[in-house]
């Protein structure tokens, strides 16, 4: 209790922490984080691996459920008293207003991230199910901080809402869901016809960091194609699969939910980020959503 207690006082740090830096930068760092004890969880170093990914790149300082979802919410509480013009940009540092006020909001984002997870982590406890706590957490306080602080309505404009993209945008995001999904889940299921199965129990846990780093080339201003949810959920599938008994079969779960994941997050991108006054992040939407109907698989399959 004095452990949940403290960690709760801890996540107020952590959403003032996203909210200085910028919840993207802040997300970045996460996914350092996450890349290195998944590394050395693969490595045979349980105690170190345990002590960097679940508490502290998923924990009360570096998780998204507390830093990246403070860092949103001070942005778009930030547009709101107009401090700034973009309540949606989530690459900007917020240290430069020089607005206690802002990175305060941040903080208490940062400690309802935290209570939001453990509910969550509650509920699904009771079911043979569950979901990615994180992801699930960043999603419903992102609809929160729309409704608290957004002027434009729950969804994307009007004018701008679809199910779907069209045209090159559409074919890019699927060759790319495509591919980098068959990338994850055939290096995984190569590695594992080989007996490395048992060393790569964190591989999704590398998948998801590296790819969350890959964002610091948005920071410069790069196209990058954001792909931690196709990432993770493509390894998340395939290791699924594998554990399921499907063999080299794996691979089809694999490219099938990461391919799944890109659509998701796509969709979400239509119907509730664009020309929007908040952010409400659409890999984390897909991340939560997929992770749900991965464990509907392990059930039916295990």
């Amino acid at each position: 209790m004095l452990t949940a207690f403290i960690s709760l006082i801890a996540a107020f740090g952590g959403g003032v922490f996203g909210a200085s830096i910028g919840a993207l930068p802040a997300f970045i760092m996460t996914g350092i984080v996450a890349a290195a004890g998944g590394i050395l969880s693969c490595a045979g170093i349980p105690e170190i691996s345990e002590l960097l990914v679940d508490n502290i790149a998923f924990g009360p300082f570096l998780g998204p459920h507390v830093c990246f979802a403070g860092g949103v919410a001070a942005a778009a509480y930030a547009k709101q008293i107009g401090r700034t013009e973009n309540g949606a940009d989530i690459a900007t540092a917020l240290n430069g207003l020089g607005d206690s006020l802002v990175l305060v909001v941040g903080g208490l984002f940062g400690m309802l991230g935290y209570i939001i997870a453990a509910v969550v982590n509650a509920i699904f406890s009771l079911t043979p199910f569950y979901t990615d706590n994180p992801g699930c957490t960043v999603f419903i306080s992102a609809i929160i901080v729309r409704l608290l602080f957004g002027t434009r309505g729950l969804c994307s404009a009007p004018e701008s809402r679809r199910l779907l993209s069209s045209g090159s945008r559409l074919s890019v995001t699927l060759l790319l869901s495509f591919a980098y999904s068959l990338a994850v889940s055939g290096v995984y299921v190569a590695l594992a016809l080989q007996g490395y199965a048992l060393q790569l129990g964190s591989y999704h846990i590398v998948i998801f960091g590296l790819a969350a780093m890959g964002l610091i080339f948005t920071e410069f201003g790069q196209p990058y194609f954001g792909w931690h949810h196709i990432g993770i959920i493509s390894a998340e599938a395939v290791m699924c699969g594998w554990t399921c008994g499907l063999g080299a079969g794996s691979l089809i779960p694999g490219i099938v939910f990461g391919l799944l994941a890109g659509i998701i997050g796509d969709i979400e991108g239509n119907a509730w980020n664009t020309d929007v006054d908040s952010h409400i992040d659409p890999p984390a939407t897909a991340i939560f959503i997929c992770t749900i109907l991965i464990s509907i698989m392990y059930v039916i399959l295990g």
